[in-house]
């Protein structure tokens, strides 16, 4: 039988004035504010009493049963309270002997504006909240609450403060002892698992290799290219071949008005590679932290492929482990990166995320993935605009999206990619194998005037 879900103001008032939980008390004598026993998992004094409040809560709102672990009990609990309009008037978590926070109580209009508004980044601020910090730790806990610079809660010098770098520092985490030297995936992320299979067809497996430039024109039977491209008729048959054979292949990244693609993925921990994965599937990808997933799992409501980032496994340095398991643990629904027609698209499901196209980006200009909706993040006919703009001497496009969980990137401070705790890097395999063509073959092999007009031309489709 179903239960249905209980308004919270009058559900939480209730539970206050039974006083059946330890530590759930009216502070004031007017009944607006009142306090929560508010413990760190691990602390050594936690018991079952302290998490009551949360599981109770868990219990009605989730039709009967509490879902998810303690920690999700608090974390929706905190979310319900922010929904409502309830107010934080004191942050008392980290008292030795007493650790609680205190709410003010919403007036009716204030809450009904917080229910229909909402916030999409309500947890965020809480990232590091519920880690168990040492007492050799501890000199770091006043910063780590404020690691995902959330929009308007910080001044304008702080502002330019990689505050979770910060932290790290001093952490023994240097260019010579790099955190994750030590690091060994788990045995069973070790080796590529049999591919999941799902509706009677296996899933894709790793590739280890992207295609090159000579594997393609191999593959299409030209010869090698001249030592002097320019010698005559023989340097001008090579080019008008290979202007044709870019051509092909390029038609081939397209289906009608559709960009097609594979998704190579790697996974970097601290600037050390823990996963690399091929997703073959050409609608995308989601990207979660879920242990008990091995290879990939197609999600049939999304359509796109479910790949699990790795567990932090040993480390060398227990901090920086613990800071990458807390942001791993806030990833939630996680990060999706798919095709739509001709668009690369990104929506943020979870924590605070950041990109840019390479990891190399130096332009110090953080940009945010939003939460609410899908993003464009990279068109086709931008790529191919690209491809014309090296044929004429500029650098070539970028295949590649470069993303970073829980700090900022580009870093504002211009600090590298290798310091960052949890990116992700994913080349567009059609793109990047187009672009080693165009590059490995030279801009002079692509000067070719009906190849020119192709590439304008489908721009002019998209």
């Amino acid at each position: 039988m179903s239960h249905s879900k209980p308004l919270l103001i009058p559900w939480l008032r209730a539970h206050i004035d039974s006083a059946k939980y330890p530590g759930v008390q009216w502070t004031n004598l007017e009944r607006t504010e009142f306090s929560v026993p508010w413990k760190h998992a691990l602390r050594q004094d936690s018991s079952d009493t302290d998490i009551l409040i949360f599981k109770a809560w868990a219990e009605v709102s989730g039709n009967g049963r509490a879902q998810g672990d303690p920690s999700v009990w608090k974390r929706n609990f905190r979310s319900a309270l922010r929904a409502k309009g309830f107010k934080l008037v004191s942050d008392n978590k980290n008292d030795a002997a007493n650790p609680h926070k205190v709410f003010h109580w919403p007036n009716e209009s204030a809450s009904k504006a917080n229910s229909s508004a909402g916030s999409q980044d309500q947890d965020d601020t809480d990232l590091f909240e519920d880690i168990g910090l040492s007492t050799e730790e501890s000199q770091v806990l006043p910063c780590l609450d404020d690691c995902l610079y959330l929009p308007g809660e910080f001044s304008e010098s702080a502002a330019h403060q990689d505050i979770l770098q910060e932290c790290l520092k001093g952490l023994s985490i240097g260019p010579e002892t790099e955190g994750t030297a030590g690091f060994e995936p788990p045995p069973e992320q070790q080796q590529l698992q049999n591919p999941v299979v799902i509706g009677g067809q296996a899933l894709p497996g790793q590739q280890e290799y992207p295609v090159t430039f000579e594997a393609a024109v191999g593959e299409a039977g030209l010869p090698e290219q001249p030592a002097c491209p320019m010698e005559g008729a023989v340097g001008g048959a090579y080019d008008g071949q290979f202007a044709e054979l870019f051509l092909d292949t390029m038609n081939k990244t397209r289906d009608g008005d559709n960009f097609k693609t594979q998704f190579r993925v790697s996974v970097y921990y601290r600037g050390v590679k823990v996963l690399e994965q091929l997703v073959e599937n050409e609608a995308g990808i989601r990207l979660v932290y879920s242990p008990h997933l091995t290879g990939t799992v197609f999600d049939q409501e999304s359509g796109l492929s479910v790949i699990s980032l790795p567990t932090p496994g040993p480390m060398l340095d227990q901090t920086q482990a613990r800071l990458t398991q807390c942001i791993l643990d806030k990833i939630g629904d996680g990060l999706d990166l798919g095709v739509s027609g001709h668009v690369i698209y990104g929506h943020r499901r979870g924590i605070k995320t950041f990109w840019s196209f390479s990891k190399y980006d130096s332009s110090r200009q953080p940009i945010e993935l939003p939460k609410l909706e899908p993003q464009p993040l990279y068109l086709f006919k931008d790529f191919l605009r690209g491809i014309l703009d090296f044929i004429e001497g500029k650098k070539s496009p970028p295949c590649s999206l470069f993303f970073c969980f829980g700090e900022k990137w580009p870093d504002p401070d211009n600090r590298p990619w290798e310091k960052k705790l949890i990116t992700v890097e994913v080349v567009l395999t059609s793109m990047e194998l187009l672009k080693n063509m165009a590059v490995g073959g030279g801009a002079s092999s692509l000067q070719s005037v009906e190849l020119q007009m192709s590439l304008e031309e489908m721009m002019e489709l998209y």
